[in-house]
Formats: structure tokens, sequence, C-alpha cells
């Protein structure tokens, strides 16, 4: 096998203490997969999706909104972590709406001219499940007075808190781990509801590389690597266990967008 592949796994990684609990689990997956350590064992805590594209992947982690409008081509899904916390269930997961925890925000028709956060353009979880939650309440395109571009979850957080942005949509996983490793900055933003659910960031192999075999040969050694690390490892990483997807789990979240289009959302602002 080629040495120089590796493993990306970045999306839910905000800090050294979960990478740590990361590689724990990679650690133990590696020799359950290649028992000839064919494989350069690599984890690259990344999430360019550059990463994705490059031939030494292995297996990859993304957000299912870009791997259905942009990386069906190069991509497969075969599996995703399924995690225990609040607005996640079984594949599914949802974002949370929060704002400043003083204030007086209690629900998305409330955010009319208010300034909004999101991670970027291309996430399901900080822009088209928002957006599709505005649709659903008749909310008109130019609902907010701007859209502020945070870069990635935890600033989106930081920028709502601090009452520069008075609107967020957090992935449920992700407030999750930030609020571990930070419980003052949520001390400062408040939740008032949930997006819709959808199926959960998958992990990806190259097209070229796939096969149902394949995938069910990942999902059964990352549910045995879990089995095996210490309670610490899985509470830090709210990990439960893997499951199976396939392309059609994700349908649901270009079924949000067309709704979102259609309502003049083709672009959340």
């Amino acid at each position: 096998m080629n040495a120089s592949r590796f493993i990306a796994c970045g999306m839910y990684a905000p800090n050294d203490d979960i990478k740590n609990a990361w590689q724990v689990l990679f650690d133990r997956f590696f020799p359950l997969v290649d028992p000839g350590n064919g494989l350069a064992q690599q984890l690259v805590f990344d999430t360019d999706e550059s990463l994705l594209r490059d031939p030494g992947l292995q297996i990859g982690h993304t957000c299912g909104y870009p791997l259905m409008t942009r990386l069906q081509d190069s991509l497969m899904p075969v599996c995703l972590p399924c995690f225990d916390v609040p607005g996640a269930a079984g594949k599914l997961y949802s974002s949370q709406f929060i704002v400043p925890a003083n204030s007086p925000i209690e629900s998305l028709q409330q955010c009319r001219g208010k300034i909004v956060a999101i991670n970027n353009s291309n996430s399901n979880s900080g822009m088209n499940v928002l957006r599709y939650a505005l649709s659903k309440i008749g909310a008109a395109p130019g609902y907010f007075s701007e859209v502020l571009m945070s870069g990635d979850h935890q600033a989106s957080l930081e920028a709502v808190a601090a009452n520069r942005a008075q609107l967020a949509a957090i992935d449920c996983v992700s407030y999750q781990l930030i609020a571990d490793l930070n419980p003052a900055l949520m001390s400062a933003v408040r939740v008032i509801g949930f997006s819709e659910q959808t199926c959960g960031l998958p992990f990806v192999v190259p097209r070229s590389q796939y096969s149902q075999q394949l995938g069910d040969s990942y999902v059964t050694a990352l549910n045995q690597a879990l089995t095996t690390v210490s309670t610490e490892v899985r509470n830090k990483l709210h990990l439960d266990h893997f499951e199976s997807v396939g392309l059609e789990d994700y349908q649901s979240i270009l079924d949000l967008e067309n709704f979102a289009i259609e309502a003049g959302y083709a672009k959340l602002n």
C-alpha cells in the first residue's frame, strides 16, 4: 500500500485534548484494517477540502452539504460517528440557534434587522439549516442587517457572546465540545431553539477505492476500536458508536436547500 496515505479528521477537533482523543481511537483502528502496517498511520487534523481530493486520502471527514453539492464526483460516504449530545439522535444531528445571554430575543421571528454570524457559506449546520428555518417562518430575503462570516463555529459563538452578532446556528456536537472546553464562553450565550435534523457529518473515501465491503469493514473496525478505548476518551469525544451511511442519507440536506431556494434564499442574507 501507498505509505503516504492519511486520514483527515478535523471536523470535530477544536483543541489538542480532543485531537489526542481522536488519535487514541485511530491508533486502535489502524491495526484492525491494516494488520501488516502497510499504511503510514497518519492522522491529519485539517478541514481544507483540498485534502479530500488529495490522492493520498484514505478516509476523510466532511460536512454533508459540500459532499452533496461539490464533492460527489470524487467521494463516497461510508459511515458516521454518532454522538451523545443534546440535539443529536443516532445518525441525525441538528444545530442550536443561539443569541447573546442578555438578549431579549426568544425566536427567529425576532431577529429581523439583526446581525447573523455563520461559519461559512458551505456549511449545513451553520448556514443551510438556518436559511431553511427562516424560509419556514416566511422571513423574506434581506432579513438580516449583516451576515458576518466568522470562519468556524467557535468564532461564531465568540461573536454572539460579544454581541457583535445577535444570532448564529451552531452544530450541536461542536457546541458540546466547545462547552466542555470553555464554559465561560457558553455562559455568555443562550439557546433559543434547534434546527431541523439532518444526517450527521460523514466519513468519506475516494470513489476510486469505494466498495460496500470496504465501508462495512471500516464501520466494524471503528466500533471495535471504540470498545477498547477508555471511558475518558469516549467522554471527551461524546462518541457513542459508528453507523453506515450512503448518499441517500444526505438527500434531506438538498431538500432543505431546495425549499430555501424556492423561498428566495439561494444565499443567506
